[in-house]
């Protein structure tokens, strides 16, 4: 059975093989590329080895997109991406570890040496003597600079690693909390916002207000002048609804040709000035969309709202579920409008 430390060992051998393998291909060292790597190298997940061998053997290099298909079909799975990139950026610092572990033995090495040439000079050391014991200390300071010069580059290269690395980290944790079509925040974003709420419905002029907001007759623009010109329009309409909000106020894309808007900045009274704001500014704006023949168009777009005020102690799906009630409404009513759940105009 493998002990931990040659399982550390065989982990270190395999970080100083992946970087200089993936500089020699040309393949930029990201989380995903070299996570790919690492279990290729480790032999852990068979089905990558054979798929990577047959790669390497067709190819002399090997393109991003087949790293990120590889990735995709035999880690993703099994690791989502954060994990995947975490676990890259712990093997680096493991690198980096042994890096100075090395130093230490080199430098005492040096120590020691310098140690022994004072214990052997005396008053009666001879010029014969004293010349060897300059030519060990020239030579232990000169293999103590070249150790020093190259480990420097290492850790410098490490150092170079690591910051790409924690790039790649942070670039990933924003693109899971942004809708990739419109730029907007996505749903989980959507969701960690309403579970901030708690506790903070108040009985004064900046309770906060949900509207959901829904494109009109959003499946004829897609079956009618195809999906290029429905993605147009969703990227138009989110575009507005940003421009119409500023502060804490959140926009997310909840799905489809659903938005949320959640105003928690806004006073009350400012919240159905917002949502007609919104609602009429899309309907005067008009998209600007290729058809299917790339022949350019205007179409106008209206939007349904539905709107609710969080209520004291109550649970956001309650809240969301008000909202959602208000929408369903604005539909019923023949859409291009927008309704409230409960009194249009709640007192204070």
């Amino acid at each position: 059975m493998e002990t931990e430390q040659s399982h550390y060992d065989r982990t270190v051998d395999i970080v100083r093989n992946a970087i200089p393998r993936m500089s020699e291909l040309k393949i930029p060292i990201t989380p995903v590329n070299y996570t790919v790597w690492y279990e290729y190298l480790s032999d852990s997940v068979p089905d990558l080895t054979a798929a990577m061998n047959a790669l390497l053997h067709d190819a002399n290099t090997i393109s991003g997109e087949a790293i990120r298909d590889l990735y995709e079909r035999y880690l993703e799975d099994r690791d989502d991406k954060l994990q995947a990139a975490k676990k890259a950026l712990a093997e680096m610092v493991k690198a980096l570890m042994t890096n100075l572990g090395s130093a230490d033995q080199s430098f005492d090495r040096y120590s020691s040496e310098l140690h022994d040439i004072a214990d052997s000079l005396s008053d009666d050391t001879s010029a014969e003597d004293l010349n060897a014991l300059m030519d060990r200390a020239l030579r232990a300071t000169n293999v103590a600079l070249t150790q020093g010069v190259e480990m420097k580059k290492q850790l410098s290269h490490l150092a170079g690693e690591m910051q790409h690395m924690r790039a790649e980290l942070e670039r990933e944790h924003e693109a899971a909390r942004i809708d990739a079509l419109t730029g907007l925040f996505n749903r989980r974003v959507f969701d960690e916002a309403l579970e901030s709420l708690s506790g903070e419905s108040k009985d004064d002029a900046h309770t906060p207000c949900l509207l959901i907001i829904d494109i009109d007759h959003f499946k004829r623009v897609n079956d009618t002048y195809g999906h290029q010109a429905g993605d147009e329009v969703l990227k138009q309409v989110a575009d507005e609804i940003k421009a119409s909000v500023r502060g804490r106020d959140l926009v997310a894309r909840l799905g489809g040709e659903e938005f949320a808007v959640l105003l928690r900045d806004t006073p009350r009274s400012g919240c159905k000035a917002v949502a007609e704001h919104i609602r009429i500014n899309v309907r005067l704006r008009e998209a600007e969309v290729m058809d299917e023949t790339l022949y350019p168009i205007r179409l106008k777009v209206t939007l349904s709202v539905g709107g609710a005020y969080l209520r004291s102690e109550e649970p956001t799906d309650a809240f969301v579920a008000r909202a959602d009630r208000a929408l369903y409404q604005a539909k019923s009513d023949g859409r291009d409008r927008v309704k409230w759940e409960g009194p249009e105009t709640p007192t204070d």
